[in-house]
Order: structure tokens, then sequence, then C-alpha cells
């Protein structure tokens, strides 16, 4: 199982980081990783980071994109992918700060709809140490 964190960069950022992404990488894995005591300062520091997302437009995005695929439903705030074609059970999740999947495969259908909402998006999964801009990866259709 992967979980793949998604976070939107901020402009400045994406530009800072783009070509160095295991630079932003190893601080977004300290933040993730932070003890207690230092979340006031790993708070601020994502924040600078960090571009809030519009949930309800990603939202909107995801389902009009998906709505009428049969392996597609919704439950709640949960977009659920479950193609059995292709041996692939993925959970997106918006929130505020990040999106959130949580799929059996390597790579996500829901990879190709979050492609077009820009290239400054930036994936992390943190429990097996991978990471890469969206714009990096080959979109499967």
């Amino acid at each position: 199982m992967r979980t793949f964190y998604i976070f939107k960069m901020r402009k400045e950022f994406y530009s800072l980081y783009k070509d160095n992404p295991n630079s932003l990488y190893g601080v977004l894995k300290h933040l993730y990783h932070m003890k207690k005591h230092e979340l006031s300062l790993g708070f601020n520091l994502y924040n600078q980071l960090i571009e809030k997302l519009d949930k309800e437009k990603i939202d909107r995005k995801i389902y009009i994109r998906y709505h009428r695929e049969f392996v597609y439903s919704k439950n709640g705030n949960d977009h659920v992918i479950n193609n059995l074609y292709k041996d692939e059970v993925s959970i997106l999740n918006i929130k505020h700060a990040y999106i959130l999947i949580n799929t059996n495969k390597n790579y996500s259908s829901f990879f190709s709809v979050i492609s077009v909402l820009g290239e400054e998006y930036f994936i992390c999964d943190f429990n097996n140490n991978d990471y890469f801009w969206i714009k990096d990866i080959k979109i499967l259709v």
C-alpha cells in the first residue's frame, strides 16, 4: 500500500526547487517527522512553502473527470477508483493543505487529473522515500 501526499508549492518555491526536488523532499520529510515541541516552527515553514488548496474546485474537477466512469465512486470526501481490470484501488481525499492518496499501486489513476491542475504539485511517499513533481511522471491513460 502506498500513501502519497501531494502538495501545491508556492510559485517562488517551485521555481527554486523544480530542478532540485531532493532538497525539497528533505525539508518536507523533516516537517513530516517533527516532534511536538518543534511544531510551531514547522507550521510557519510549512505555510511559507505550501499554497492552500481550493478544496471545492479540486473536488469538482475530480468528480467531473471521473463521474461517468464505471470504476469511480465518491463517498463523502473520498474519491475512490476501484479498477478490477488494472487491479487498482485508489482513495483520494482533499485537505486544505494537501491531497492524500492511498493506493495499492506505485501509480494512481488520479495522477492524470492532478497533472492538469498545474506543474507545481509535488508528490511524496514518506514511507517509501519516494518523491517527484507531477510534471515529471508519464501520465497513463
